[in-house]
C-alpha cells in the first residue's frame, strides 16, 4: 500500500523546527518522482521559510576521484564542525550499478562515528546513472537541509574529468585529490581545478607522493 503525501505546509514547518523525522520524510518525498509526489514535493519547498534559506546554513559541496579519501575528510570535517557546536547535514551521494541499477550505500559507513549524535543527520542517496556526480533530488534535499541545519555537506560520487555539477549549486567547492594517482593532472587539463574554492591533497601521510601532488597543484 502506497502511504499517503504528507501536508506540505505542515511538513515544511517541522522540518524549519528542526524536527529530525520530518526532515526523513521530507527527503523521502522529494526522492519520489510520481507525479502526485512530485506537485506534493513543490508545495514543501515553497512552504520553507525563507528566511531559513536566506540567512540559515552554508552548503559546501565535497568532491574528487574515487578512492581520494572523501569520506574519510566528510567525517573528519564533521567532528571538527560538532566541537564548534554547529549542528551538520550531510547527503552522500553513491554510484549506482550499471547493470541492476542498484546502488550500495556504503559512504555513511565511514562516518558511523556520528551516527549517535542527534545534531548530526546523514542521508544516503543514488546518483541514479545521472552524470555530474549528483543526482536531480540533490539541490531540493538541499534545501531542506539547509532550513535545518547550520552546515550542509554534500560529498558526490567519485567524478570523471567533466563532472562538476556539484560547484554550480553549493556556496564552497572543496576538490580532494589523492597522491600519486595522476588524476590531478588530468583534471588540470580538463579545468576542473579552476572550480573549487578549496584543494585537499589527502593522506599526506605518504610523504614525497602526496608533497609532489600538492606542488603540481
Amino acid at each position: 500500500m502506497i502511504p499517503a503525501l504528507p501536508d506540505p505546509a505542515a511538513l515544511a514547518a517541522a522540518v524549519a523546527a528542526r524536527d529530525r523525522l520530518a526532515l526523513a520524510q521530507a527527503l523521502n518525498l522529494l526522492d519520489d518522482r510520481r507525479p502526485a509526489a512530485r506537485a506534493c514535493a513543490a508545495l514543501f519547498l515553497e512552504a520553507l521559510p525563507a528566511n531559513k534559506l536566506e540567512t540559515g546554513g552554508h552548503l559546501i559541496g565535497i568532491t574528487g576521484p574515487p578512492g581520494a579519501g572523501k569520506s574519510s575528510l566528510t567525517a573528519a570535517l564533521i567532528q571538527v564542525w560538532r566541537r564548534r557546536g554547529l549542528k551538520v547535514a550531510i547527503l552522500a551521494v553513491d554510484p549506482s550499478s550499471p547493470v541492476s541499477g542498484g546502488a550500495l550505500l556504503g559512504d555513511r559507513l565511514r562516518m558511523h562515528a556520528s551516527g549517535a549524535d542527534r545534531e548530526v543527520f546523514i542521508r544516503s542517496l543514488a546518483c541514479r546513472g545521472e552524470f555530474g556526480g549528483l543526482s536531480a533530488e540533490v539541490w531540493p534535499m538541499s534545501l531542506a537541509m539547509l532550513a535545518a541545519f547550520d552546515v550542509v555537506l554534500v560529498e558526490t560520487v567519485g567524478v570523471g574529468q567533466k563532472e562538476i555539477d556539484v560547484s554550480k549549486m553549493t556556496d564552497t567547492t572543496c576538490f580532494v585529490a589523492q597522491p600519486a594517482s595522476g588524476d590531478s593532472i588530468q583534471f588540470l587539463k580538463a579545468g576542473i581545478m579552476e572550480v573549487p574554492h578549496v584543494i585537499v591533497v589527502n593522506k599526506e601521510d605518504i610523504g614525497m607522493a602526496a608533497r609532489k601532488t600538492l606542488s603540481e597543484l
